[in-house]
């Protein structure tokens, strides 16, 4: 406003200076206040100089960043995409990766050699006040088990394969108090499946569990433990031989369990 007052003022003064036929000399200052309020006259009444050509700018401005956002918002929308499809293919990779397969055995095991389903294990380990028997097995979905201070845990088979759960039995043959530690000897256990396939053990966090076993026990007791293999539906269904292979690293025996 104060600039609206001070142009109207020289303008006033100017169209006296001109009717008395007086020159008035302005300020380099007033000059472009002036001209400064003119070309702003123009713009305001005189709609056709520049308006057109501005909301025809504006308008491809608009448009342009239309088309922008939208490239934007299609490239998140592919990458987004790509990273849950790289996500999902990873997925499926890991859970294939984790379903074991059966091995195809390649020697035949002699008939002689093979023991019988009551050999103590512990004469193979080395566990001379020891009994280590087998006692049966199972083919489960899911094995349940707990430890000693009542705590759950719970093996789950992958999809389209089952448990076989082998059962142990180990006891204490003293009448004395006897840690037995089985885990030191770190024997592998190798299940042959009609004498066509082989799976190797699982290794878990059983507290039940043969590889890994560790405890004291009392005189003359004795506690059950698993080994845990994983075969595919079709094996598991069509089971009719089972034989245990037992390994220290330099000497090899085979169990017949069924």
């Amino acid at each position: 406003m104060k600039r609206f007052f001070a142009v109207c003022g020289i303008m006033l003064l100017s169209l006296f200076a001109v009717g008395c036929t007086k020159t008035i000399e302005l300020s380099d200052e007033e000059s472009k206040l002036i001209a400064e309020y003119a070309a702003e006259l123009l713009m305001k009444y005189d709609r056709n100089i520049n308006l057109k050509y501005d909301e025809a700018q504006l308008e491809a401005a608009e448009a342009s960043t239309a088309e922008v956002t939208e490239e934007e918002i299609v490239t998140e929308e592919t990458t987004t995409e790509e990273a849950t499809t790289e996500e999902v293919t990873t997925e499926e990779l890991s859970t294939n990766t984790d379903a074991p397969s059966e091995e195809i055995v390649t020697e035949e095991v002699d008939d002689e050699e093979v023991l019988s389903s009551d050999y103590d294990l512990a004469e193979f380990v080395g566990e001379t006040n020891t009994s280590i028997h087998y006692l049966y097995y199972m083919l489960v979905d899911r094995y349940p088990s707990y430890d000693k201070e009542g705590m759950y845990m719970e093996i789950e088979a992958p999809l389209g394969y089952k448990l076989l759960v082998l059962k142990f039995s180990v006891e204490n043959k003293t009448d004395e108090e006897q840690y037995i530690d089985l885990y030191s000897k770190d024997i592998n256990y190798k299940i042959i499946l009609n004498d066509s396939r082989a799976a190797n053990q699982m290794l878990t966090i059983l507290m039940d569990d043969l590889y890994t076993y560790q405890s004291t026990l009392e005189g003359s007791m004795y506690e059950e433990t698993v080994l845990l293999f994983q075969l595919s539906d079709e094996i598991a269904e069509s089971v009719t031989d089972l034989k245990l292979q037992v390994d220290d690293g330099t000497n090899q025996i085979v169990i017949q369990l069924q």
